[in-house]
């Protein structure tokens, strides 16, 4: 099974595609922002981390990617599914002396459609289940209550209007041109198309896995 390395635009439905790949085929699934947050402070290594990321400063690309050495490392032979890595070219290059037998798959997803499922999630604060209004698939039952709890659903953060999430969303694609470029000149990108149901874009991304040598 070949190693993946997994981009798309926010609420593309990256992090539900990693789950079902995690579910269907065994994936390890490697966030590197989440590996950062798991750190501990056994090492020199890590402890360096840890002050630096304190301070805000921001970690090279070299101890990044050693980081992420030493999570292949401690897996070892098991498909894996990379979520947050490479955001640059340098990254990139530095990934390719140790991280081999992968494909690239990009999650495209309109930029309407993402800004619906971005303003329009939210979640009960009993039970924890997520909704979206402008989901058929995920909208509740009743107005803006649980269909659980029958209390009132509240809204993401403050951060979540139309103005930021537009600039997240250009600021993404600008970032990850170059590198689309770069793996599409290697042969190894793939485009998937962000469907309204999560299945329908993991149909896409399973013919892509089984259509490899």
């Amino acid at each position: 099974m070949k190693n993946i390395i997994l981009y798309g635009a926010p609420a593309a439905g990256k992090g539900t595609q990693c789950e079902l790949l995690v579910e269907k085929y065994g994936y390890k699934h490697i966030s590197m922002g989440q590996l950062f947050r798991d750190l501990d402070d056994s090492t020199e290594f890590n402890r360096k981390i840890h002050e630096d990321i304190s301070k805000g400063i921001l970690i090279d690309d070299e101890t990044t990617a050693k980081l992420l050495k030493n999570k292949l490392d401690e897996l070892g032979n098991v498909p894996i599914v990379l979520d947050g890595f490479p955001r640059t070219l340098n990254q990139a290059h530095v990934l390719d002396e140790f991280f081999t037998n992968y494909i690239v798959i990009n999650i495209e997803v309109e930029e309407q459609v993402a800004l619906e499922r971005t303003l329009g999630r939210v979640t009960c604060s009993k039970c924890g289940k997520i909704y979206n209004l402008y989901s058929e698939e995920m909208k509740p039952k009743n107005g803006r209550l649980c269909d659980i709890c029958n209390i009132e659903l509240t809204g993401r953060t403050t951060d979540d209007n139309e103005e930021s999430f537009k600039t997240r969303f250009n600021i993404y694609l600008s970032n990850v041109s170059g590198l689309l470029d770069y793996y599409r000149e290697k042969n190894v990108l793939y485009i998937v198309k962000s469907h309204t149901l999560k299945e329908d874009t993991f149909a896409d991304v399973k013919a892509i896995l089984e259509n490899q040598d």
